[in-house]
């Protein structure tokens, strides 16, 4: 009757225990926000006997409050940890994803691995790289997955897409359409998904992140948890962060993919002839010099061979050239299948072949010579023509014959010249019969008195800027004005002048000049840069800068008008020497020209720290611009590399205004070649430049231009 019904359920299961002498309690909270403990204790008698029960209440509504203070923290301790392991297993996949990064060496790699990464790392269920295709479905192709059921075959039959329309309603293809990171986190009552419930397995939620390369999006980065409401938000974040780095990756591998394709090509293009497919004069020469260098330190002989067809040029004119070259073709096909491994077989120009046999002597070189002369006797078919072709065979055997590339070379030529005279199949190249050495001496000698005497003159080639066909300075060159021989060109005495240690005075007789010339012309106020060309024995002469120094002081020019030429060969001789020499010219006010790349093995990474202006493409890439398309994706991609580094790009060799508007079109900076005017006595030049006419594509308006 006091406790009431309902209290009275809980009171009287406590009192029959107490009764029996078991104390009790209960919490009680008779008030909104008041709390009691009701404690029941037996009262025994002297003999121990429960006679009844004491009631005592007690207040603990603070206690209470506690305790749910304590509940309400212990719930918030837990959100934040569940916070906390989902914002880990991001951390961790993006420090995996960062580490896959850094290892991976192709796309597929890189995107297996990050998937696995996600998975095993991360904690995540499954993890798949979708890319967007450009097809008619606009469809969604897995490149990459690691935890799906039935792997990329699986996800390949559910023939995604991520198209606008009832089936690209999900995640993946969402994020592709805009560009931003979705969350999908109850997948079973999501609406984009109510055509892909079957395909669902146990997912619950999926995050997908899309991949931005090169300004598009290219797919996205999707990771699928079993359980619901699985990313959290600072999650989401760290996740997107993983994509964006994914995104970076794929970026760099497809740089660097690409950059190996654009130096494979500029390899092919320059290491192997376009028609023949066999290595050309360049590649034949670096394997010579490397044998030679393998020769010297192990004491073994090598030999060469130099095979000149006969009567091509009448084969030419008889059945026109598309059957000479397919003369040519099989002929270097012959021979090569010929020469036993590991010879090297190369086309060095026009009707030229050369082998290198290695560990050959006299006696193998002899025996190959037979063996091609046999099988030559064997008519080709051309044209439904069977022609009987004959060659001309010289040799020179190392180191009988010579101990520098250029002896070897020039020996192996003579040699097939010799027997061109004497009408025999080969000759061996004999010392005892070459006159050459005597009269390289006596040119040497002359040379020396025709830098002394004054017999030197100084040609100007003109070079001018692409986008204003303006007349912007000029390449100086040497020639020799020889008494009896008339006119020499510098091929044929600058070679002799390196070997011969007259190089340092005809440089120096260079600069003078270019340096006297360029004084004379600023009184006049017509100066012009003019730009001399170093060899890599200038660039080794220790008193260079010193002398250099002291010509800059004589002539008192005005800083930009003296400017020096070096071949990239030529630096990479001695890397850090010449890192030091281009410095030093540098601090002279000198502007400075890397010239003939692409001939030569830079590291791009060191061509970044010369002190260069100018980086000047090679004539054999800008000679066949306009003909054939490798030499186009070669210059277009020099000619960025060279921006990329900060440099302006000189094509060299340009003859013709097809290969002049290509090159404009592809930013090329600075022009020189034929097409311009050809190198011209210095004393011409000024004569020239006022009568010069930019190219017409130079030209929008006439009146603009007379103004």
């Amino acid at each position: 009757e006091i406790l009431g019904e309902e209290r009275y359920a809980i009171a009287a299961p406590l009192i029959a225990r107490v009764l029996q002498g078991e104390a009790q309690s209960y919490d009680w909270q008779p008030f909104p926000g008041v709390w009691q403990v009701i404690s029941y204790a037996p009262k025994r008698d002297g003999a121990g006997r429960v006679t009844g029960y004491y009631v005592l209440g007690t207040d603990i509504t603070e206690r209470k409050a506690a305790e749910a203070k304590i509940h309400s923290l212990n719930q918030e301790l837990a959100g934040h940890l569940v916070e906390l392991e989902n914002v880990s297993r991001a951390l961790r996949t993006l420090s995996a994803g960062n580490r896959t990064m850094l290892r991976a060496v192709s796309e597929p790699e890189l995107l297996d691995n990050m998937c696995q990464a996600i998975v095993e790392s991360g904690g995540y269920d499954t993890a798949v790289v979708w890319f967007r295709l450009e097809d008619g479905p606009q469809s969604l192709r897995p490149m990459a997955q690691h935890g799906y059921p039935t792997g990329l075959p699986g996800l390949l039959g559910l023939q995604a897409t991520w198209a606008d329309n009832e089936r690209g309603q999900g995640a993946v293809a969402t994020a592709i359409r805009s560009g931003q990171t979705r969350v999908v986190a109850d997948l079973a009552n999501a609406p984009g998904y109510a055509h892909w419930q079957a395909e669902l397995h146990d997912y619950a939620s999926v995050i997908a992140c899309p991949l931005r390369v090169a300004g598009k999006v290219i797919g996205a980065l999707a990771i699928y948890d079993t359980r619901p409401q699985a990313f959290s938000p600072d999650e989401t974040v760290l996740l997107t962060e993983s994509a964006e780095d994914l995104a970076f990756g794929i970026n760099n591998l497809r740089t660097r993919a690409e950059q190996l394709r654009s130096q494979e090509a500029m390899h092919r293009l320059t290491h192997f002839d376009n028609l023949t497919g066999l290595p050309n004069e360049m590649q034949f020469a670096e394997t010579l010099t490397a044998t030679l260098a393998e020769a010297r330190q192990l004491h073994r002989p090598f030999a060469l061979l130099q095979a000149n067809i006969e009567h091509l040029s009448e084969l030419n004119d008889a059945l026109g050239f598309r059957h000479g070259d397919q003369l040519l073709c099989e002929f270097g096909n012959r021979l090569h299948s010929l020469m036993p491994y590991p010879a090297m077989v190369a086309r060095l120009r026009g009707d030229e072949f050369s082998v290198l046999l290695p560990d050959s002597g006299a006696d193998g070189a002899l025996a190959a010579v037979q063996l091609l002369q046999q099988h030559l006797e064997t008519p080709f078919r051309i044209a439904d023509i069977s022609l009987e072709v004959s060659a001309k065979i010289g040799v020179a055997l190392y180191p009988e014959h010579g101990t520098t590339p250029h002896d070897l070379f020039r020996h192996m030529d003579i040699a097939v010249h010799l027997a061109k005279k004497k009408g025999v199949g080969h000759v061996v190249f004999d010392p005892a019969q070459n006159p050459d050495h005597s009269r390289r001496l006596t040119i040497a000698s002359e040379l020396r008195r025709a830098i002394e005497q004054g017999d030197l003159q100084l040609y100007l080639q003109p070079k001018v800027d692409m986008a204003s066909g303006r007349l912007c300075g000029a390449e100086g060159l040497v020639r020799w004005q020889h008494p009896e021989r008339g006119l020499i060109p510098p091929v044929e005495f600058v070679g002799l002048a390196e070997n011969t240690g007259l190089i340092k005075p005809l440089t120096e007789w260079v600069v003078g000049a270019a340096l006297r010339l360029n004084h004379a012309w600023s009184e006049q106020g017509c100066a012009l840069p003019i730009a001399v060309n170093l060899s890599a024995h200038n660039l080794r002469d220790e008193r260079l800068l010193e002398r250099i120094h002291h010509l800059l002081a004589t002539w008192q020019i005005a800083p930009g008008l003296f400017e020096m030429e070096l071949t990239e060969s030529t630096v990479m001789e001695d890397a850090e020497f010449a890192l030091h020499v281009l410095h030093g010219l540098r601090r002279e006010g000198i502007p400075l020209y890397i010239d003939d790349f692409g001939t030569g093995y830079s590291s791009l990474a060191y061509l970044q720290k010369l002190p260069v202006d100018y980086i000047k493409i090679d004539q054999s890439f800008v000679r066949n611009l306009s003909t054939r398309k490798e030499s186009e994706l070669i210059v277009r991609s020099t000619i960025d590399l060279i921006h990329d580094l900060g440099r302006k790009a000189v094509a060299e060799g340009i003859e013709d205004q097809a290969s002049w508007d290509i090159l404009a079109t592809l930013g090329c900076d600075y022009a020189q070649g034929y097409f311009i005017a050809r190198p011209m006595p210095a004393e011409q030049f000024q004569a020239w430049a006022a009568s010069y006419q930019p190219p017409a594509s130079c030209l929008p308006d006439r009146t603009e231009w007379s103004i």
